[in-house]
């Protein structure tokens, strides 16, 4: 008995040490496998994370370097991304007029950056230093003041008035309505408790607060009388007050 149990022992252990070579191999495949699915899988969630695609109407104003450093903070997480908080952020940028940012595919965002149009260059009343900050800057072809760090030169009219959006908004459409009438290049338009409206070359206009448009109708009448009594470069420099009730006064 002890005889047989010592024979199936050997043979038992014979066969175990031959199927160790194999087990081995065995665990070395399955674990190369193992590495293998795994870089797999890390390459395909890298695949997911999101791509951003920019469009901007003026790289002149803005760059895409600086759009992206700027929403940096909330692109960490390419796998969770709140496109509400993106445009926000973006629109907070005072070059920036509208930007819309879209989800066109599971994994590509497309942002589209409308930059905004100059229609005046602006100067705050109350500095008595151009270079403090916010004392100067732009109205926008809709009427809304922004005042961006980086500014660059523009020949458009130059509005001075004090920092008050709603008075600037519609400072910008008395402009229009003034552009409109005269059909002559308005230079500068100021307004602090009175308009003032400076033509090209460097004709100035008194207005006043009150029925300025029709005092504006009764320059433009004055004005095309005097051009054919007064020399054109005398009538050029020459300062308007139409606050008088049926006249006016001219300074030369």
């Amino acid at each position: 008995m002890n005889k047989k149990n010592k024979r199936y022992n050997k043979r038992q252990k014979t066969t175990t040490q031959r199927l160790m070579p194999v087990a081995k191999i065995l665990t070395i495949f399955f674990t190369i496998s193992l590495a293998l699915w795994g870089m797999t899988k890390i390459k395909d969630i890298d695949s997911l994370k999101t791509v951003f695609k920019w469009q901007i109407d003026s790289s002149f104003l803005i760059t895409q370097a600086e759009l992206e450093k700027k929403i940096q903070p909330l692109i960490k997480n390419k796998y969770l991304l709140d496109l509400v908080e993106i445009k926000h952020l973006l629109e907070s940028e005072p070059w920036i007029a509208t930007a819309q940012v879209k989800r066109s595919f599971f994994n590509t965002v497309k942002i589209n950056i409308e930059t905004q149009q100059i229609a005046m260059r602006w100067e705050n009343t109350d500095c008595k230093m151009k270079s403090t900050p916010n004392c100067s800057g732009y109205i926008s072809n809709t009427g809304t003041l922004f005042i961006p760090k980086k500014q660059v030169k523009s020949d458009v009219v130059l509005a001075r008035s004090k920092a008050d959006k709603a008075s600037i908004a519609q400072l910008y459409q008395d402009y229009l309505i003034y552009q409109n009438a005269t059909k002559k290049r308005i230079k500068s338009f100021s307004r602090t408790h009175i308009d003032k409206l400076v033509f090209e070359p460097n004709i100035k206009v008194v207005l006043g607060y009150q029925q300025k448009q029709q005092r504006l109708v009764r320059f433009l009448k004055v004005y095309a009388k005097l051009r054919k009594k007064i020399a054109k470069k005398k009538l050029n420099r020459a300062t308007f007050d139409m606050r008088y009730p049926k006249g006016f006064s001219v300074k030369w």
